[in-house]
């Protein structure tokens, strides 16, 4: 009798402890705090880029979002964004929107505690902030063709999670900042296919599986996860923005 409640309760640990790791990982679970994963513009598919900005590839990025016509929402992170300022100012001056991806991108940022936690979103926020404000409201700082209206913070901040994890920790401290939480329902993979390592001659294959991974899940209202660090990004858009029209989906 002994060793079957020993089992019992070791499967009851076994499925808390997955159920645990679920919770945290997926951003979609909603468990600790509500994510919206879907619908950033209702009906339309989203671009989605994270981990920038970087002074060669997010200016590329860009231009190809302008050649096709496409707004899109970048989650920065602050200690990227401090360096590189401009950047921010020339991705809302295109018209797209600049979420908060923290300061440090630590990959122990969900188990650093609440003091680190709110400290590192709120240092993204004041970059950010910094960035936009230096931009505005006189002509002679002004980015070309940014207008005071555009340099303002919008409302509520938007942020998105590094590795898209989320725990008790973070939902306490992101209901205290006021944050709206985006995620994603569709994951590219560039991260692992385009490697920046890739010798040219592996690049249209590697772009070839980040469209298939792509392209089988977008639906209406997707929300895609792209990152414009990677050298390979923007030629990945290039191809991406033709297909995804072409499958009859607005973005």
């Amino acid at each position: 009798m002994n060793g079957v409640l020993v089992i019992v309760l070791c499967v009851l640990v076994a499925a808390a402890l997955i159920f645990l790791v679920w919770a945290c990982s997926r951003i979609g679970s909603g468990v600790w705090i509500k994510v919206q994963c879907r619908d950033l513009r209702p009906g339309k598919v989203t671009l989605t880029f994270d981990d920038g900005p970087d002074p060669e590839v997010t200016p590329k990025v860009l231009d190809v979002l302008d050649s096709y016509g496409v707004k899109a929402y970048f989650f920065v992170t602050g200690s990227k964004a401090e360096k590189h300022p401009e950047l921010i100012r020339l991705i809302v001056s295109r018209g797209h929107t600049v979420g908060n991806h923290t300061y440090t991108h630590s990959p122990l940022f969900p188990v650093s505690g609440k003091t680190f936690i709110e400290d590192d979103i709120r240092a993204c926020d004041s970059v950010i902030d910094l960035a936009v404000q230096e931009a505005a409201p006189t002509s002679d700082s002004r980015e070309p063709g940014l207008s005071a209206s555009a340099v303002a913070a919008p409302e509520p901040r938007l942020f998105r999670p590094p590795f898209g994890v989320t725990n008790p920790d973070i939902a306490k401290i992101l209901k205290h900042t006021g944050h709206k939480v985006i995620g994603w329902d569709v994951r590219s993979f560039d991260t692992v296919h385009l490697k920046d390592s890739l010798a040219p001659s592996e690049l249209d294959a590697a772009i070839g599986k980040c469209l298939g991974n792509i392209l089988r899940k977008t639906r209406p209202g997707s929300v895609i996860l792209l990152h414009d660090r990677l050298a390979g990004a923007p030629a990945l858009l290039t191809r991406l923005i033709p297909a995804l029209r072409r499958a009859g989906l607005e973005l």
